[in-house]
């Protein structure tokens, strides 16, 4: 005979195997609270950057050994001034500040920080200001000049809010191993501008260490999913942008120099122009598909149209008024360049990376672009070097500017 005390039994044992099936995704009934370990929550930490801009979270109720739970997520926010979220997870940001973001289920809950960020807007960048985006991560100093100097490795802030970094070139937070003093280096250019010209070029830095952050990559490589990493980098490439559109409006020209270190085994300054090995080790390269893959290919276009008996592709990469070429005159060794045209054998050497290849003018725009990768000794491991290399590069850069550009400082701001 079957009592009532053994209808409740088997009715509680059917129910805990229901909601089992439901944990392996068997069917899609809801999970008693009892069962409810933990809930998972993604992701972990987030930054919104912009009123009104959005952020979906999902959470996930799981048993106690790890399995999927189906149950009903109510959200909440401990400041709803600040985000508001709705029954979805998804939260909207509201105005500047930050928060916790709760998602509970049964009696169990998970909590996670969100920040909203709103960005100031510039009308109009002041020559010699410092604009700064977000807790000074990327770091931006308009100038007067048409040229633009960048410096996205060499940081070396580690905020524990951005996680490190698990693939691609990654180093570490305690060196910042061969690009180390890119920034002083830079921003020692354009003292020397400044100093010899009473004008500066523009300069963007990144302050953050490669770890937490490779510029010069995609923002997938670059940031790998961290908002506050992919934040800093919409700031840093933001401001090259904003440099460039300065310069394409004021000048109708501009060359934008994208400036590294390499430990590479030759002592010398590698210019990447988006030129393989491989191409420069070709005796000529005056062939249409080299020019449209170069970094450089508006200044091609113009100078060979302005002076087509004298101008010639290889002459901009490696001629007798080429970078390298000048750079060598005043005893730094480069290439490609007149005595050096190009790497031989396995030497190695840089090409251009993705800012070279964003912010040229292979794709488009006046803009030209060359990626700089400096040596460490005598270069740019003291104060002295980095000096001496930034008064031989600044008559470099005036030479190249009339030479190919048709451009002089002295002589355009006394006519202006």
């Amino acid at each position: 005979m079957i009592t009532r005390e053994s209808k409740r039994f088997f009715l509680t044992v059917l129910t805990v195997l229901t909601t089992s099936g439901c944990a392996n995704g068997e069917n899609n009934g809801t999970a008693p609270s009892a069962l409810i370990h933990a809930v998972n929550i993604d992701p972990l930490t987030h930054l919104i950057s912009g009123i009104g801009n959005t952020v979906s979270f999902s959470a996930t109720p799981v048993d106690a050994s790890n399995k999927t739970l189906s149950a009903d997520i109510e959200w909440a926010v401990l400041d709803s001034t600040i985000v508001s979220i709705d029954s979805n997870g998804t939260a909207k940001g509201l105005k500047v500040g930050t928060t916790t973001v709760i998602a509970s289920a049964g009696s169990k809950q998970v909590s996670v920080r969100i920040e909203v960020w709103d960005p100031p807007s510039v009308n109009k960048y002041s020559v010699g200001q410092t604009y700064q985006g977000r807790k000074g991560y990327a770091e931006y100093i308009p100038g007067d000049l048409p040229l633009i100097l960048s410096a996205g490795h060499g940081g070396n802030l580690c905020p524990n809010e951005i996680p490190n970094r698990t693939y691609g070139t990654i180093g570490r937070c305690s060196s910042t191993g061969s690009d180390t003093n890119t920034l002083p280096l830079t921003t020692t250019i354009r003292s020397i501008f400044l100093e010899l010209t009473g004008h500066a070029p523009h300069i963007v830095l990144l302050r953050l260490a490669r770890p937490k952050l490779d510029a010069n990559r995609t923002i997938v490589e670059a940031a790998q999913g961290s908002s506050f990493a992919e934040n800093a980098w919409s700031e840093y490439h933001g401001f090259i942008d904003a440099a460039k559109d300065t310069i394409s409006k004021e000048f109708g020209f501009g060359l934008y120099l994208d400036m590294h270190g390499h430990g590479h085994d030759v002592p010398r300054i590698e210019l990447g122009y988006l030129l393989t090995k491989t191409d420069l080790q070709t005796s000529s390269l005056d062939l249409p598909y080299m020019v449209n893959k170069s970094s450089v290919k508006t200044l091609s276009e113009v100078s060979i149209a302005s002076n087509p008996a004298t101008t010639t592709f290889t002459d901009i990469i490696r001629g007798p008024s080429s970078l390298g070429t000048l750079l060598e005159a005043r005893g730094v060794r480069a290439v490609p360049s007149s005595p050096d045209s190009a790497p031989t054998g396995n030497e190695a050497f840089f090409s251009g990376g993705y800012s070279t290849r964003r912010h040229g003018s292979r794709d488009g725009g006046v803009i030209d672009g060359v990626q700089f990768e400096h040596h460490y000794p005598g270069l740019r491991d003291t104060s002295s070097h980095r000096l001496s290399y930034a008064n031989k590069l600044v008559e470099v850069l005036e030479v190249f500017l009339e030479t190919h550009y048709g451009w002089s400082s002295s002589t355009y701001f006394n006519e202006n």
